[in-house]
């Protein structure tokens, strides 16, 4: 085994800024919704995707791709919305096994109702604050974040044998 390396003082203090940045923009982002709304952020996750997609339908296994969500999850997600009207599962044509995810009117409904709500809160939180020149720096950042070693066991730097 290898010897950790640990972080300094400096990263230390900037990886627990992160953390408490985090948890409170989404600590913020759940109590809007919930408290206005009476939705949750996974709700909303899942309304905004469908909404998105073109007929504002989706393949469960698609939703489980676009939010990056195992299938376990999304499928009892989408269950729990189902029993409170916000979507609707139905059977695909043709597979079986296949399930298709609708937004409902009342899913509809409760998304264009929270959306201003939601969108203020990003803003305020996150954008005006920023300045331009930051908001580039964050973006080349998190993009950078991204792409590198993200799946446990992969580490930035190594080339694939």
């Amino acid at each position: 085994m290898t010897t950790p390396r640990w972080l300094n003082d400096e990263e230390q203090k900037l990886w627990r800024l992160i953390l408490a940045a985090t948890r409170k923009m989404d600590r913020t982002l759940d109590e809007t919704l919930q408290d206005d709304h009476e939705l949750t952020s996974s709700e909303y996750s899942v309304l905004v995707s469908l909404s998105e997609a073109g007929d504002e339908e989706v393949r469960l296994r698609d939703l489980c791709l676009s939010l990056d969500w195992d299938r376990s999850r999304t499928s009892h997600q989408i269950t729990r919305m189902d029993k409170k009207g916000l979507v609707a599962k139905v059977k695909c044509e043709g597979d079986a096994r296949g399930v298709i995810v609708e937004l409902t009117p009342e899913g509809e409904r409760r998304l264009k109702q929270a959306v201003p709500a939601h969108v203020e809160t990003v803003r305020r939180m996150i954008f005006d604050p920023m300045t331009p020149e930051q908001a580039e720096v964050l973006r080349d950042y998190l993009t950078a974040a991204l792409t590198s070693g993200s799946c446990r066991g992969d580490r930035a730097g190594e080339s694939e044998a």
